[in-house]
């Protein structure tokens, strides 16, 4: 019988050609399902939106990073968007693990997010809701930004204020998770400038990238990537966990208060190891 809180049963087909999978994440707005595209035959990620702003921006897009939105479409009165399939984590689920980061760490996570919005502020697009959950890593160090809300303000003029300020609130949040004593002045001082709450404080994004990168600050580069590999590690342990929630229960949610599946991942190799070590084996 299907639960009461999904939207979409296991194996439907919408318009015709996106055949429903595996259930990897749910909110009271929104499914996301990993699907699979019957004509092109190739994996999507599927997200059926219950209410709320409809991720439409980045079918506009052609930039590297954003994940591309192929198709929107409206199924028994729920708007349904049809995404790239990507091999990634949600930002939010790695922060769960309680993990200790270093500055580098956040360096890279933060630009590399910063680096997708540029690209995508120069074809006209803003992001609108720029957090955690929106953020993917790759096993191999790479950034991932999806959700992109593409909406200009009234005018038609491009307001990015709010991207900026949402990285700062990243930015704030991934070095809270790191050792103070090791976080460079320049990030303090542009973390108290994003959270003045003063407008004219905020900076654009370009001078935000060029703080962030500051001469002689944290470098990033290889450990970070061989880093991320080891955090996907640990958190396959959670997909592990719902596999066996399924075969036990016989639900995607398995007993009353169970964690729910992945947001729009796969799972990676076992765990772990403490972050800032490489990975064992050769890589």
């Amino acid at each position: 019988m299907l639960h009461a809180r999904q939207l979409t049963p296991t194996g439907t087909v919408i318009g015709g050609r996106y055949e429903i999978g595996t259930l990897v994440s749910r909110t009271t707005s929104a499914e996301v399902w990993r699907g699979h595209d019957q004509i092109l035959d190739r994996t999507v990620a599927i997200k059926v939106v219950r209410d709320g702003d409809t991720p439409t921006g980045a079918g506009r897009l052609a930039v590297t990073g954003a994940v591309a939105v192929y198709d929107i479409l409206v199924h028994e009165d729920f708007t349904v968007v049809v995404s790239e399939w990507v091999d990634a984590w949600p930002l939010d689920r790695i922060l769960e693990q309680a993990v200790t980061l270093r500055p580098d760490d956040v360096v890279d996570i933060v630009d590399g997010a910063a680096g997708i919005l540029d690209g995508a502020h120069n074809l006209g697009v803003p992001h609108g809701a720029v957090r955690p959950s929106n953020i993917l890593l790759g096993d191999n160090g790479s950034v991932h930004l999806t959700d992109f809300r593409g909406r200009v303000d009234g005018s038609g003029q491009l307001d990015v204020t709010s991207d900026v300020a949402g990285l700062g609130r990243v930015l704030a949040e991934l070095l809270s998770r790191c050792d103070p004593v090791s976080i460079p002045p320049h990030l303090v001082d542009l973390t108290r400038r994003l959270e003045s709450g003063d407008p004219s404080q905020l900076p654009t994004l370009l001078e935000f990238r060029l703080t962030l990168r500051h001469p002689g600050g944290v470098t990033g580069g290889r450990q970070t990537s061989r880093w991320l590999i080891a955090i996907a590690a640990l958190i396959a342990t959670i997909a592990v966990a719902s596999a066996a929630s399924r075969i036990l229960y016989g639900s995607d949610d398995g007993p009353e208060g169970a964690e729910a599946p992945l947001s729009g991942v796969e799972p990676g190799p076992s765990p772990s190891h403490p972050p800032g070590s490489p990975p064992p084996g050769p890589l």
